[in-house]
């Protein structure tokens, strides 16, 4: 086990490493920083220069509604009566030398009258930019997603600081009663589309009724917008505020709405925004041309379909299927710097999509992309070695930035399996310690990882605000963390033979407790990481010697997802557990409320709850439903985490929604472990070239990186558009 008496800033230190190898250090399972809790958020309202002036806001000490009414936010500390703040001055709007080329030719409006009055303004990491250039990017996501997780733009609500803080986005604000039960959200009035049409409310209300509560359309209704059984009623309030009605407390809707980013159609959580105006078109109830979805669907996705209008910094104007797509800046985008330059500051992006990550990693080497964030974070820590050596030829640098993982590779069994013998063992946590503690977690370390991060047993993100905050939270995360950590292949062994996983026959493998044969599979994606690859490999011998038959089964990607919907997986692995930066913005880990986790069909039972299927094809066997679910029993311990998750997401008060997550917490180490995880928290790699400039240090990120967990949008989070090409 790793020194746990080190400091956090050791440990996020403790990434150091040589260009010809690595040093290995003493990584430290990490102390998070403890944050304080503010009173309220305030923030200032822009005017122009001309009209500066200092505002005054009255804060009471037990405020009970946030209201954010500016971009950039800061974070109140508590005071007794008043907070003064000073107006964020707006410099006169310029643009980019090719956009006003446009207007002067009468091909543009003026740049004034494409912004919206209040943009959103960013707040560059070193200097003001210039304008100019192309982003060269490789892309190994077979559908964009890498290319999407670059764009903030369609997000209401903007992550900042790892996930330290919240700020407006294409919302500039937002309040709540005192119970939550009602949010206004305040849209930025003038916002524009790529096409120069409004941007209205009216583009969340298509998304909300003509989608998600049409049940002609495969979208449902996401959980965040499901409280006290019934779904939130959005009520327009004019163009540019929208209200959102809940029949119980909703506290978690500002965090949701700043999740993924939002504008792709890659599940519930990432769409919310669409463009009505150009969707309508495809849409049956409002061209009787079509009968069905299906061109709507197709028509949906910008990263396929150039036509469509974006709010992102660049827009597609180029696609060629599997191969590239181009972006040109968006004319319309409605964010500024602070000396008010219209952003992004780069003219296109160029993205060329590439067969895999090992292609990817030689056009970085060869110099051929400016800015590699994703797919470089995947890049395996083998690598690092001959990517610094090419730094100097190639003129790039090599940065760490923390992946923010709980688990590294992490492997769950199914606990829907359809062998009922199999649900009973996979179903005892003995069993489950049994796979844990026979894990050689420091020989995967060494071996994957050069001797980083820490070995755990498998937690949420280690960056979670919840293990940050009070010394229950850090306690609990500790347990967590060591439930079953500890290499011990007699303990497992131990366990196996106390729940009757013996070898009966005497052919050298453990059979069931009926007898039957017993044989492990970890499944994974064909197409997932070597790093995953080689870990399954390791844990595979580690399960063998102590007598569990194990084989791999890499699984064509396109299976994975309906694999894992219909619960049909044995063991899976070729994913980590990196979610934040709080355990309920994406819960799923913790507790079973979709279909790919642990527990798909008790996740799938969960997910139809408050919808118009809840309740539907009782008289159908679970896996015969459309889609496959089931209701957990009450002595099951998902129906515990499923009943507790019901009350923290609906608790208005912090510290007891925060205990309540800590009480699912305690049925992980009650129960657990449901996932297991190898080794935690590695530095992921990226790469910049010498040119760019703003890019942010590690300082800056706010916790040192967080790049795996898709919530967080890196590189969305960090403003690619902020980032510009240097003489």
């Amino acid at each position: 086990m790793p020194d746990k008496n080190l400091s956090r800033k050791e440990f996020l230190r403790g990434a150091a490493m040589t260009a010809v190898g690595f040093v290995a250090v003493a990584c430290a399972a990490p102390t998070p920083q403890v944050i304080e809790k503010p009173v309220t958020v305030v923030v200032e309202k822009q005017v122009p220069v001309e009209k500066q002036v200092v505002s005054t806001v009255v804060v009471e000490k037990q405020v009970a509604v946030e209201k954010v009414v500016k971009e950039t936010v800061v974070v109140q500390k508590e005071v007794e009566k008043q907070v003064v703040v000073t107006a964020t001055p707006i410099p006169q709007p310029k643009e980019a030398p090719e956009l006003a080329e446009l207007v002067k030719a009468g091909k543009l409006p003026p740049v004034e009258q494409r912004l919206p009055t209040e943009p959103l303004v960013i707040t560059p990491y070193s200097e003001i930019g210039k304008y100019g250039g192309t982003w060269h990017r490789v892309d190994n996501s077979a559908n964009g997603n890498q290319l999407a997780m670059s764009m903030y733009g369609h997000s209401p609500v903007h992550w900042v600081k790892d996930g330290l803080d919240k700020r407006g986005g294409l919302a500039k604000g937002w309040d709540f009663n005192a119970d939550k039960t009602e949010w206004t959200f305040y849209f930025r009035k003038g916002t524009k589309w790529s096409d120069g049409q409004p941007f209205t409310v009216d583009d969340l209300i298509y998304w909300w009724e003509d989608l998600c509560l049409n049940t002609d359309h495969p979208f449902n209704p996401p959980d965040w917008l499901i409280a006290g059984g019934k779904t939130a009623e959005l009520i327009k309030v004019d163009d540019w505020t929208l209200k959102f009605k809940f029949a119980a407390p909703a506290p978690l809707l500002a965090d949701r709405m700043a999740m993924w980013t939002k504008g792709v159609p890659t599940g519930l959580d990432a769409m919310v925004v669409v463009c009505s105006h150009y969707m309508k078109q495809f849409h049956p109830k409002y061209n009787k041309q079509y009968t069905d979805f299906k061109e709507h669907d197709l028509k949906l996705d910008w990263r396929t379909n150039v036509d469509y209008p974006v709010l992102n910094p660049w827009k597609p104007v180029l696609y060629e299927a599997g191969k590239r797509i181009v972006l040109d800046r968006n004319p319309y985008y409605y964010a500024v710097d602070t000396a008010g330059n219209q952003l992004p500051y780069i003219d296109k992006v160029d993205t060329t999509y590439v067969e895999n990550l090992e292609v990817a990693k030689l056009k970085v080497l060869g110099g051929e992309t400016e800015i590699c964030v994703r797919p470089c974070k995947s890049l395996p820590l083998a690598d690092l070695s001959l990517l610094r050596q090419n730094e100097v030829p190639q003129g790039y640098q090599v940065h760490l930035w923390d992946g923010g993982s709980g688990t590294g590779s992490c492997f769950f069994c199914n606990w829907n399996h359809a062998d009922p013998d199999k649900v009973k063992i996979y179903r005892d946590p003995k069993f489950r310690r049994a796979l844990s503690h026979a894990i050689d977690r420091a020989r995967i370390q060494k071996m994957t990882y050069f001797g980083q991060g820490y070995l755990t047993t498998g937690t949420m993100s280690p960056k979670a605000v919840e293990y940050n905050r009070t010394p229950r939270g850090r306690e609990l995360f500790a347990k967590w963390r060591d439930l079953a950590v500890t290499y011990d292949p007699n303990l497992a062994k131990k366990l196996l033979d106390e729940i009757g996983v013996v070898d009966k026959n005497n052919d050298g493998w453990r059979e069931m407790p009926n007898g039957k044969p017993l044989e492990l599979r970890i499944d994974y994606s064909a197409t997932t990481s070597n790093e995953h690859i080689q870990n399954s490999q390791l844990v595979k011998e580690d399960w063998e010697a102590i007598g569990l038959k194990t084989i791999l089964n890499p699984v064509p990607p396109s299976d994975t997802t309906t694999i894992r919907t219909n619960a049909n997986f044995d063991i899976w692995d070729s994913w980590e557990v990196g979610d934040g930066p709080n355990h309920l913005v994406f819960p799923a880990w913790v507790v079973p409320i979709e279909n790919q986790r642990w527990a798909p069909l008790y996740g799938q039972w969960y997910a139809l709850k408050g919808t118009p299927k809840e309740g539907t094809e009782l008289d159908k066997a679970p896996r015969d439903r459309t889609p496959p679910r089931e209701e957990p029993p009450k002595d099951d311990p998902v129906y515990k985490l499923q009943e507790i998750y019901d009350k923290a997401k609906s608790e208005p008060d912090d510290d007891k929604r925060e205990n309540l997550v800590l009480d699912l917490i305690q049925v992980h180490i009650d129960y657990g472990p449901f996932f297991i995880g190898t080794v935690a928290n590695i530095p992921t790699i990226v790469v910049f070239k010498n040119n760019v400039g703003n890019v942010p240090t590690r300082e800056q990120l706010g916790l040192g990186g967080f790049t795996n967990p898709w919530i967080m949008s890196y590189m969305g989070a960090v403003y690619p558009e902020q980032m510009y090409f240097k003489d």
